[in-house]
């Protein structure tokens, strides 16, 4: 089978500024995704009219799992023309969707994953992590940032 999928996955390390916004945008300009998953955006809630701040109308469904407090965060957003996409689960570390191409009805499951480097909430995602359950028959892609670094 022939997959194409041109997808744009980034730690964004916060979107709350128009210097975030422009680079956030170029990119996507640069890369033709037609979908794309952004992690710690430190941001408690996304509508559309923010969205298009960063991100072109082509990108015009989407879904979040909000930060805590000034960390985490999580948005997915993709393009209905390329790709029917439904969330089946939403989690403080991952948001996972299915996705159908309006091309070729191929199905797929994306999973984007932040993994947190300071405790409690580290913990929490090994936790998560190694708990996850994924049947072989099924096509996956996880993309993520797993920060899994020690502050001194």
């Amino acid at each position: 089978m022939n997959r194409s999928r041109n997808i744009l996955c980034w730690n964004v390390r916060g979107i709350n500024s128009q210097e975030k916004w422009d680079s956030i945008r170029n990119k996507i300009d640069e890369s033709s995704c037609a979908v794309v998953c952004l992690q710690e955006t430190k941001r408690e809630h996304f509508d559309m009219q923010y969205i298009r701040k960063f991100a072109p109308r082509c990108l015009d469904k989407y879904d979040f799992v909000p930060s805590s407090g000034s960390s985490g965060g999580l948005l997915m957003l993709w393009s209905s023309s390329t790709f029917d996409g439904l969330v089946l689960e939403k989690h403080q570390f991952a948001i996972t969707a299915t996705f159908t191409s309006m091309h070729n009805l191929e199905v797929w499951k994306l999973s984007t994953i932040y993994g947190p480097c300071i405790e409690p909430s580290r913990g929490q995602f090994i936790d998560w992590l190694k708990n996850i359950q994924i049947q072989p028959i099924d096509n996956w892609l996880i993309l993520g940032d797993f920060n899994f670094y020690r502050s001194s």
